[in-house]
């Protein structure tokens, strides 16, 4: 059998006229495309809501025992675990005087008050007032005469007996003298003793600011003056006359922030 001839190759023109062939009706008949579904967001998830508080509890009647045991069955307890309330009223009282003192009340009078402080600069004006006697004559002799003289001369403090001199010394002598606990200064006046006691004194604690008095019964024999400001105890005097002479030519004035009368013993 004799094959069969090649099938001759198209033109160009025929396949040119084939593409360009565009059948319009079917494309007015071509379906549209479906429309692409949008993705719906995803839903929230609701958020529970908090869990409700129990209601309260309805209250409990309290459970009343048939019967009571008999107190005077029961052991005794102890008396630091029984309540007050357990305790008789009549031991109260008693029980807290031991347990607890009583403290002392603030405003309870002492009767030993606490020594007066007398500021340095006040002596040293209660000083300038006292020695400048009744006019300005200084009779002052402190400086040049204490405690030599006034130890040695005659009925002088040498002659005191030990007693007498631990009244207003812890320690004299012709060379060096320590005054009591309680005394704030000492002075040696050149002036009769009189004088001193009856105006150097008073003068030096004016009136209405200052009260001074002179104390019955003295201080170790000799004149003892309670001097007042404001009607508070300020501080005392004591005028102690030396050498000869009646009254005394010379004398010692002892300024105290305290009644020497509390520490002194006969």
């Amino acid at each position: 059998m004799a094959p069969m001839p090649p099938r001759p190759e198209a033109t160009e023109e025929e396949t040119t006229a084939e593409e360009d062939f565009v059948d319009l009706l079917s494309i007015s008949s071509l379906a549209a495309p479906a429309p692409v579904a949008e993705t719906p967001p995803p839903a929230e998830t609701p958020t529970a809501p908090p869990p409700a508080a129990p209601p309260p509890a309805a209250p409990v009647a309290p459970r009343i025992p048939d019967s009571y045991p008999d107190p005077s069955a029961l052991p005794p307890a102890p008396l630091e675990a029984m309540a007050p309330t357990d305790l008789p009223t009549d031991n109260l009282e008693a029980l807290s005087t031991e347990d607890n003192p009583p403290v002392a009340s603030s405003t309870a009078v002492d009767s030993n008050p606490p020594p007066v402080v007398v500021q340095e600069q006040e002596v040293l004006e209660i000083v300038t007032r006292l020695t400048r006697g009744s006019g300005e004559s200084d009779f002052d002799s402190t400086a040049t005469s204490f405690p030599a003289v006034a130890f040695l001369t005659r009925r002088g403090i040498q002659e005191w007996s030990a007693q007498q001199q631990a009244c207003f010394f812890s320690q004299i002598s012709a060379d060096s003298y320590r005054l009591a606990p309680g005394a704030v200064d000492v002075r040696y006046l050149t002036r009769n003793v009189q004088f001193i006691e009856q105006q150097d004194v008073p003068r030096t604690f004016p009136t209405p600011a200052y009260q001074v008095s002179p104390l019955p019964e003295g201080y170790c024999g000799h004149t003892l003056f309670q001097v007042l400001q404001g009607g508070q105890p300020l501080l005392f005097i004591s005028v102690v006359g030396l050498g000869v002479g009646n009254p005394q030519a010379t004398g010692l004035v002892i300024i105290w922030s305290s009644d020497p009368r509390l520490g002194w013993a006969p």
